[in-house]
């Protein structure tokens, strides 16, 4: 036993040998006493459940931690469903929870993505369709034309209803989600 439990001490070895004593005299294992309510979490009452998960739900995604979710429980969530919890709930208790509503903690994997540009059907539609698309729009966007050492802006020439056009363009590599952070708590999809 001691090859699994390396470091667990003495307090390890002698809470196995009371359970094995109890065992051997009862014939089961005891009845465990710790928790609130003699092991009944508020967490198994469906309108709990309920109100917890319509919580989480609106917590946008990767903002979900224990700590943020503890805060939640003991400051809206069971004063709004009129359970006093003395002293209220550990931050502990938080993260038990999320693991128990099925909610993991996973590392942020970065990817790599992959745009394809060189597909048929991507290269049929560029040459089709987007790129007479922006010809078309361009005839009503800035232009800047080259004069001596610098450039030179020319105004579109816009008829009564026509808007000026603003081309915003990006870059996949101009923004980056979640960079510093290392692990998010997410549900599993289904």
């Amino acid at each position: 036993m001691w090859q699994f439990h390396e470091g667990a001490g003495i307090h390890f070895a002698r809470r196995i040998r009371f359970l094995a004593w109890h065992y051997q005299l009862f014939e089961q294992v005891p009845q465990e006493k710790r928790g609130a309510g003699g092991g009944q979490s508020l967490l198994k009452d469906e309108q709990v459940q309920m109100v917890v998960k319509a919580h989480l739900s609106s917590v946008p995604m990767g903002d979900v931690t224990p700590k943020q979710f503890h805060k939640a429980l003991n400051d809206q969530i069971l004063p709004v469903l009129g359970l006093a919890v003395k002293n209220g709930l550990l931050e502990h208790m938080g993260q038990q929870w999320l693991l128990a509503l099925g909610w993991r903690r996973t590392r942020v994997k970065k990817g790599v993505y992959m745009n394809g540009h060189k597909r048929p059907d991507v290269v049929k539609y560029r040459d089709d369709v987007f790129l007479p698309l922006m010809a078309s729009y361009e005839r009503r966007m800035v232009q800047w034309k080259p004069e001596g050492s610098g450039l030179m802006c020319v105004e579109p020439d816009l008829g009564p209803d026509e808007k000026r056009i603003i081309a915003l363009f990006q870059d996949e590599s101009s923004f980056h989600v979640n960079d510093n952070r290392q692990t998010a708590w997410c549900v599993p999809f289904s």
